[in-house]
């Protein structure tokens, strides 16, 4: 586990390990990386992303930790598996969006349900966190989503 979240609560450490196994189950390795952001392609850098597995490949949730608190690290975990769960279980909202990735507007709406997802993981699994401040940087971000979409 990265060091950031060697010194986590129980309920965390718990939920990264449930994580690790359900994520193994379906082909999905589980990355944290000691930079900030990482690599989605060429031109993105972000928090973190859920690559779906493939016949010959397997997926990934590859999680950016650098200089980054615990509990948005956490959170950020929780949003990509958020995003797996939407693929295991064929969820509509991740097979409009992956079946046309360019619809700003379908983007904008998976983002928001999963973030709402994430939150509701962390609080299924009891992890200790201030949910009003991580509930204010949730609608911000999909503010800001909301935003970029218009401006294009």
């Amino acid at each position: 586990m990265i060091r950031a979240l060697s010194r986590t609560s129980p309920e965390a450490k718990e939920f990264i390990k449930f994580l690790r196994i359900d994520l193994s189950q379906h082909r999905v390795h589980l990355k944290f990386s000691k930079t900030r952001k990482v690599r989605f392609s060429k031109d993105l850098l972000t928090a973190g992303f859920f690559l779906e597995p493939t016949e010959r490949k397997w997926g990934m949730i590859r999680i950016g930790c650098g200089n980054r608190k615990p509990i948005n690290i956490l959170m950020t975990l929780a949003h990509e598996y958020a995003h797996f769960i939407q693929w295991k279980r064929h969820d509509s909202i991740w097979k409009h969006f992956t079946d046309d990735p360019l619809c700003g507007l379908a983007y904008v709406e998976l983002e928001k349900r999963t973030e709402s997802d994430a939150v509701n993981l962390l609080r299924e699994w009891n992890i200790p966190a201030n949910y009003g401040a991580i509930r204010s940087r949730s609608r911000a971000y999909i503010s800001y989503l909301r935003d970029t979409e218009i401006n294009n």
